[in-house]
């Protein structure tokens, strides 16, 4: 895929975001990076903005290319469709920031050399073998978040900024 150079793609996993309001999915949106709308043939299963296809319309999509990333889940199919990433990538001031099931960010690093893949864990837990490929290429940076710590999630933030090429913040 190719994508314009002074934009990034960021995607947290992990398991320690989704519980939080002020966990860095949202800090990074008001730092520039857009979400791209999610696809799905069931129903939503988080907070992303997400819109219904068909099992047909999935594979049809599939098989033009159309899919960059998903993954099967309670017999259905969610993700993200190549144009959807598209029209953040042009719309977003920094990028697209995808935040998911580590499959999904796999995929996602897999296909896009630049693409950061934070996941956030708590001291002692392991990564998810899906993330192997994107530890070997030196994607994947693991993050360690203890979300009762007062400011976790500056520290959280401020750690992923440095990495991507953002400025610090004293506090979200």
């Amino acid at each position: 895929m190719q994508t314009p150079i002074k934009k990034k793609i960021v995607c947290i996993t992990g398991s320690v975001w989704t519980g939080s309001r002020s966990a860095p999915r949202r800090m990074l949106v008001k730092d520039g990076f857009l979400r791209p709308t999610w696809f799905t043939t069931g129903r939503p299963l988080t907070d992303a903005q997400y819109r219904q296809i068909s099992a047909t319309q999935f594979h049809l999509a599939r098989a033009k290319k159309n899919v960059i990333a998903y993954i099967k889940y309670r017999g259905s199919f969610i993700g993200v469709m190549r144009n959807d990433f598209e029209a953040a990538m042009a719309a977003a001031r920094q990028g697209v920031l995808v935040v998911g099931p580590p499959e999904i960010a796999a995929q996602l690093a897999a296909g896009i050399p630049e693409a950061k893949v934070f996941s956030l864990k708590g001291r002692g837990m392991d990564l998810s073998v899906h993330l192997d490929a994107a530890q070997r290429s030196g994607q994947l940076h693991r993050v360690d978040v203890d979300v009762l710590a007062p400011g976790a999630w500056d520290e959280v933030h401020n750690s992923m900024a440095e990495v991507i090429g953002l400025p610090r913040v004293e506090s979200i």
